[in-house]
């Protein structure tokens, strides 16, 4: 592709006349200097810890020739050197540029807030592909279109990767997309060149603000208002206290959904429901015009809120209200209040939870169904916060008749150190726990001491299948752990049974 042309609607300074090098030819563009190659772009991008600009030399020597910098750097006299106030901007629309802005001829669908991201964009997709809408996904999961998997580093992916994996979505004959659009990813400006046709907002609370994350809570949620300046139409939470705000802040017209709240649409008459493999809700969704009821296999309020993010989605792109109903009752997203029918006298359930709100979510949820003891697992990431130990600790030792504290993704931090954390929030607590750091140990003890009635959750990790351990992502699958171990347990009481 031409210079010219990759540089469109981009601000910069040349160090040679530009009317003798826009025709140069540019091959593909990296953002890391071991992906360079002969022909390349090189954007040079200033990070939290590293800064491109120091291995431009080595960019060079790889090939590339063509340079986006925000400082200068010594290179050979050959080197086309493109001046920008904020390379990582520049890297946006350059992007978009080079792979033929891929995003104005999709229909995006962007979903922010602190949780509900994974579920709405899964769910969307189920109903969207459903209703014959070739719809793909980018989020925390990874991407998946038309059968294709790719696993993504970031929730929400650098620029340069959404504009690439959108080409390619619409290459394959994708129409709409569904996209968890992080805080981070509208912080360093990974969006900023996307069309979103509709941006929602599920919630905010307090999360990700510390060292590498936002500085502070209004930076949080400015950033997360910031997507309903990208977007055609929003859909906005209106029961969460935040609303308001992201509303006042947006620039595009706004649909509302809520339980408590007068909204533009509205569930009420809620039954929960539990079957072996699933627990459930069914709820009445009433609009300014019309009432029906719907049911999804999913437990408690913060799956209702899901629904009607999906529902107000699907009014709004006209939709068949029957055809999207019925893809909801089976919509399931893997990690996500996960039932596993692996034991026949107790609850085992895989989600995801890992801070204080989250967690609060799914074991108030639980509560709501008979039961006879809520047990969970949980441990908190090693090199965070530690107000994120001390609020799931908090929680857990709250609602918890019994709580196994073990370890989750300790990276470089000692295991006993995080839980050493944790169990400060158990000393003045009725709720017992057990301490095992061997998260495997963990999950097969939890499952030994389960009783008739009991409600098990394994939080944390969800979909997740490693631990994060020095530095390595270990393979570690929870759900294959529980499988395995449970089937020993029934075998073990069949045994018994039968002497």
């Amino acid at each position: 592709m031409r210079l010219l042309e990759m540089m469109n609607e981009v601000v910069f300074n040349a160090n040679k006349p530009w009317d003798k090098i826009k025709n140069t030819q540019v091959k593909d563009l990296a953002y890391n200097s071991s992906k360079c190659r002969d022909g390349y772009m090189f954007i040079a991008i200033k990070g939290e810890s590293l800064d491109g600009h120091k291995y431009a030399q080595d960019a060079y020597e790889k090939g590339c020739r063509v340079f986006i910098l925000q400082d200068d750097v010594k290179l050979n006299e050959d080197a086309i050197k493109l001046f920008v106030k904020d390379s990582r901007i520049a890297l946006s629309k350059i992007s978009s540029n080079y792979f033929g802005n891929p995003s104005k001829e999709l229909k995006i669908i962007g979903v922010t807030g602190t949780k509900g991201k994974t579920t709405i964009t899964n769910y969307l997709s189920t109903v969207l592909n459903h209703a014959g809408l070739n719809t793909g996904v980018i989020g925390t999961n990874g991407t998946f279109y038309n059968g294709k998997e790719e696993r993504t580093a970031n929730t929400t992916p650098e620029s340069y990767e959404l504009h690439r994996i959108f080409r390619d979505m619409l290459d394959s004959g994708v129409k709409c997309v569904s996209m968890e659009v992080s805080s981070g990813g509208l912080m360093m400006d990974r969006v900023k060149d996307i069309n979103f046709d509709v941006a929602i907002f599920s919630n905010l609370s307090l999360d990700h603000v510390g060292p590498k994350e936002h500085p502070t809570f209004e930076n949080y949620l400015d950033c997360k208002a910031k997507l309903f300046t990208l977007a055609k139409h929003g859909i906005v939470n209106i029961d969460d206290k935040y609303a308001n705000q992201i509303i006042e802040k947006a620039t595009c017209d706004i649909d509302t959904f809520g339980i408590e709240n007068k909204g533009d649409i509205v569930a009420k008459n809620i039954e929960y429901s539990r079957e072996l493999d699933s627990l459930g809700v069914s709820f009445d969704v009433a609009t300014q015009n019309e009432e029906f009821n719907t049911y999804i296999c999913s437990p408690g309020t913060f799956s209702i809120y899901n629904a009607l993010a999906v529902i107000s989605v699907c009014r709004y792109l006209q939709i068949d209200q029957n055809t999207m109903l019925d893809a909801l009752k089976s919509a399931k997203v893997k990690g996500r209040v996960e039932v596993l029918p692996v034991l026949d006298y107790a609850t085992v359930i895989i989600d995801y939870a890992h801070n204080g709100v989250s967690l609060e979510n799914i074991l108030q949820t639980l509560k709501e169904y008979d039961h006879n003891r809520l047990i969970c697992l949980f441990g908190s990431v090693g090199g965070r916060t530690k107000l994120r130990r001390k609020e799931l600790g908090d929680v857990a030792s709250r609602e918890c008749d019994l709580c196994i504290l073990t370890s989750d993704n300790p990276d470089f931090e000692d295991p006993m150190d995080v839980i050493k954390d944790i169990a400060d929030s158990f000393k003045n607590s009725e709720c017992d726990y057990i301490v095992e750091p061997d998260r495997k140990v963990a999950v097969e003890k939890a499952l030994e001491i389960a009783q008739d009635g009991d409600m098990i959750v394994f939080a944390g990790k969800g979909h997740e299948e490693y631990q994060l351990i020095k530095g390595e992502n270990l393979p570690f699958s929870e759900t294959e752990v529980a499988i395995n171990a449970a089937k020993r347990i029934m075998e073990n009481k069949g045994k018994k049974q039968l002497s």
